[in-house]
């Protein structure tokens, strides 16, 4: 339903934003390969629509940050 879309995709990602910090500030549960998977497609998502938004309004953006990595080391450091 487009007409609450980003009213139920920021509900999930609020979700989402949560469990990446309890694996950055504690010590959460591992990921599944397939959630693994998904966490990483979602980062680079939101930082392809950061992206999008940063060149438009004409602001600096570092598009090579492999934060993709980032998410896989914090799961290999969980539990």
């Amino acid at each position: 339903m487009s007409y609450c879309r980003f009213q139920n995709t920021e509900l999930a990602l609020k979700d989402c934003e949560g469990v990446l910090e309890e694996m950055v500030d504690s010590v959460p549960k591992r990921l599944s390969d397939e959630e693994l998977y998904a966490a990483q497609r979602l980062v680079a998502s939101c930082l392809n629509i950061v992206q999008l938004l940063a060149e438009r309004g004409s602001l600096e953006f570092a598009p090579n940050m492999d934060l993709a990595t980032v998410v896989q080391e914090l799961n290999e450091a969980a539990e």
